[in-house]
């Protein structure tokens, strides 16, 4: 087979062959020799980690705009795996059609290029596919935005593989290759993941990945002599400019390593926002009071069940806690939140007092917390929600209500915020039915805005009875709580045909999720 003749098949076949330009691939005197091929040898394992560093950032960079859910990861790696195909193919045509590895080292400028564009550029974009709750919108998201420099930068393991290969020894040229760009792999997820996108966040995430890029591009011999330090400074610090300022009514806002965190004062009220802009965990009226919004419900929880002992599950910045703390201020609370940049807001922002002695704040999963408990509850909350409308899937299920109902006492009840706008009321009537395989009574209160109060007793309780005791609270301080959800409570319908029982095995929540916005969007 004919392919271009190079300074290394020049080396191979003798010095008439030497036809080569006397730069980039020509090794000029042994010397040099080592020092180049460990420089191409490093560049797959830095390319490779800058590579999956992006798709770490990926997922949570569509955060605010898709959610997490099973399907943005899908679409995000679908278009990733695409992105690769296409680099690898790409890198194997340039490398055999190209003599010199400048084209190797303007191929990762190029990645560098454009992932600074689209650091300026691909808001905008995000929000216009926002729209759509597919898996679509994260595939064509992550084709745009991210597959031209994941690409770009997987182009040069068979640009390596080929500069590597002049002994022939093409099986060893690929092993090294493979084996130096999956340890930069390895290094760039752990990288991100335990370090840049919880100390740093995002944007300055994808701006040190950017300079990375652009780092490796110009410290190849494309840069030549004393161009590469001005160049390298002018791509670098542009790539490491600042956010914009954050808008007048966001107070606070961070990252950790499970959401972006905002804390917004909008129309005398005080927001908990993760994630999405609509996506709002905790609301509190300025200078306290009802928030007439589901947060509300909770205070139904000491009217139904002796108020000793509460168990929160999913704090948030405490809504439920403040809700009911105003029918029963003192109860014995505990508290478990996942996000500690949550629990930084709740405890800054919202009045939340760490120092409460009645007050435990765990930091933790939910269900492993439980698993781990001893102790039972007279109340337990359930506000379980992944930064979005999607509730982790092994928070509601069979097996999990069953570890919950452990940690209940007799004649206590569980109370869970369940959000389902869609038409069919799916996710609702699935939840009902699995908290009936563990529970005698389940009750639902339409708590508004596709807000429901699931409660779940752990004795046979008749609605009139349940009723009954809400209404003789019209004199408390819940009054106007208890008679509003008096008139919407009724006994959880788990007899409707196919509706799902939700277990550890089958739990397609995510998928009726995804249902229920598609019944909801405008």
């Amino acid at each position: 087979m004919n392919r271009p003749v190079t300074a290394i098949s020049a080396r191979s076949h003798g010095p008439a062959l030497d036809l080569a330009p006397q730069h980039d691939m020509r090794v000029r005197g042994a010397g040099r020799a080592p020092v180049r091929r460990v420089v191409w040898l490093l560049t797959p394992l830095l390319t490779g980690a800058v590579g999956m560093s992006l798709e770490v950032i990926a997922f949570r960079f569509y955060a605010p705009f898709f959610g997490y859910s099973v399907f943005v990861w899908g679409g995000m790696i679908a278009g990733v795996m695409a992105a690769m195909a296409a680099g690898y193919y790409a890198g194997g045509w340039l490398a055999d059609s190209r003599e010199t590895d400048r084209w190797l080292y303007g191929v990762i400028l190029f990645a560098s290029a454009y992932q600074f564009l689209m650091i300026l550029a691909a808001r905008p974009l995000l929000v216009w596919l926002s729209g759509s709750a597919d898996a679509s919108a994260a595939l064509l998201a992550t084709l745009i935005v991210f597959g031209p420099s994941i690409g770009a930068l997987s182009a040069t393991i068979p640009f390596v593989v080929r500069l590597l290969s002049d002994t022939g020894r093409i099986g060893s040229a690929t092993g090294r290759v493979y084996a130096v760009s999956t340890i930069g792999s390895v290094a760039g997820v752990l990288t991100t993941s335990f370090y840049l996108l919880p100390v740093w966040g995002t944007s300055a995430s994808l701006r040190t990945a950017c300079a990375v890029s652009a780092i490796v591009g110009i410290g190849g011999p494309v840069g030549g002599g004393r161009r590469i330090l001005p160049l390298a400074a002018l791509i670098i610090g542009l790539s490491l400019l600042p956010a914009g300022a954050s808008p007048a009514n966001v107070i606070w806002t961070t990252e950790s390593a499970y959401n972006l965190v905002r804390v917004e004062k909008e129309f005398g009220r005080l927001l908990l926002k993760l994630n999405q802009e609509n996506s709002v965990h905790t609301v509190q009226a300025t200078g306290g009071g009802w928030t007439q919004l589901y947060y509300d419900y909770f205070a139904l929880g000491p009217l139904l069940a002796n108020p000793r002992r509460l168990l929160v599950l999913g704090m948030g910045a405490g809504g439920s806690i403040y809700a009911t703390r105003t029918v029963a201020p003192d109860i014995e609370i505990d508290a478990v939140e996942i996000d500690e940049k949550v629990i930084e807001a709740a405890t800054r922002f919202f009045g939340l007092n760490a120092q409460d002695p009645k007050l435990r704040i765990h930091k933790a999963d939910a269900r492993p917390w439980l698993a781990r408990a001893s102790g039972n509850y007279d109340i337990v909350h359930l506000d379980l929600y992944q930064g979005g409308p999607y509730i982790p899937f092994y928070l509601v299920t069979v097996e999990f209500f069953r570890l919950a109902r452990q940690h209940i006492a007799d004649g206590g009840v569980m109370m869970m915020n369940l959000f389902d706008a869609g038409r069919s009321r799916e996710i609702l009537q699935a939840t009902v039915a699995t908290m009936s395989q563990v529970f005698p009574t389940v009750a639902v209160i339409t708590a508004g805005r596709g807000n429901f109060m699931v409660m779940a007793f752990t004795e046979a309780e008749g609605i009139e009875v349940i009723r009954s005791r809400m209404l003789h609270a019209a004199d408390g301080p819940a009054r106007s709580i208890a008679s509003t959800a008096a008139l919407s409570i009724r006994e959880g319908d788990n007899s409707q045909a196919g509706a799902t029982i939700l277990t550890d095995d089958h739990a397609p929540i995510e998928e009726m999720t995804r249902r229920m916005l598609r019944e909801h969007r405008p």
